[in-house]
């Protein structure tokens, strides 16, 4: 640094903001994720001594990350198994599992690379949100990690038709907490077997199911305000429920199937939809003997 020259400074923001999306991954195929995103602005202070206010700096970098990546669906478009045909892709994994995907441009984003990874999405998106930072601000970087769970956890993937926000768009995912009671004790037992089932599901709504599905293959589909939706999948990889595929229509579906194998039990149920928010549901079955 020559004489008389400013320093360098860096502010650091972390949790500036968290992605829920969907992932198609080579091997694994259709995958939930979260990640929460920290940054790091570096350049010089301006006259009031500050790099960047943070609650302007915050609101800046959600904005924009969320208009990028947030409950979309992720696309690997160098990945061997992707064909694109208009509005629909076709993506095979390695393992040779199918699967046919259609939705607006506004749904997915699409990325040069083999394989999503947080890295190579951080480096995309400080290299298209850079400029839109002060002049002041000459560098940025942001790192996208998961959620630290001590306990079980799960990722799975949705859509919700009557939604009047992104939560419309099918395929966008989550990876949540699971935390089951039963008469009043916690049973991270019963929540670490239920989790493990539920790994990379897609939880779809009867619904929204089209067509005489195979029993091997399931179709959904759905017009939404912002366009026309479908997904073909493997049925292996799905979970139906009656009604939207909602946070709390999924803690109550789990709670009701965990309260028909612990009859005269109280159930209760916490499912978390991504970072920090999600729903209780608590069911009791009848006991055997009223049942």
């Amino acid at each position: 640094m020559t004489a008389g020259a400013r320093p360098t400074l860096q502010l650091f923001v972390e949790h500036v903001t968290h992605i829920d999306c969907g992932v198609l991954d080579p091997v694994l195929g259709l995958r939930g994720a979260t990640w929460l995103v920290d940054a790091t602005l570096s350049g010089q202070r301006g006259a009031d001594g500050m790099l960047f206010d943070f609650g302007p700096a915050r609101k800046l970098l959600k904005a924009e990350i969320d208009a990028l990546v947030d409950h979309r669906l992720l696309v690997p478009a160098r990945a061997p198994g992707l064909e694109i045909e208009g509005d629909t892709l076709v993506f095979v994994t390695t393992g040779g599992d199918c699967i046919r995907y259609t939705g607006p441009t506004s749904a997915t984003t699409h990325f040069d690379i083999e394989q999503i990874e947080p890295s190579a999405v951080a480096e995309w998106l400080a290299a298209r949100v850079r400029d839109r930072l002060p002049a002041n601000v000459d560098g940025l970087k942001l790192e996208l990690r998961a959620e630290t769970i001590d306990g079980p956890a799960y990722d799975y993937t949705h859509g919700l038709r009557g939604h009047d926000g992104n939560c419309q768009r099918l395929a966008h995912g989550h990876r949540c907490r699971l935390a089951i009671c039963i008469d009043g004790q916690d049973r991270p037992d019963v929540a670490q077997a239920w989790a493990d089932d539920w790994q990379g599901i897609f939880i779809g709504s009867r619904d929204d199911l089209v067509g005489d599905a195979a029993e091997s293959r399931l179709a959904f589909a759905y017009s939404a305000p912002q366009g026309h939706f479908a997904l073909d999948i493997a049925a292996e990889h799905c979970v139906l429920i009656d009604g939207p595929a909602t946070v709390e229509n999924i803690a109550d579906h789990i709670a009701a199937q965990i309260a028909s194998r612990h009859r005269g039990e109280l159930v209760e149920v916490r499912a978390y939809e991504g970072v920090g928010k999600g729903a209780i549901a608590c069911r009791r079955a009848a006991s055997k003997h009223l049942a």
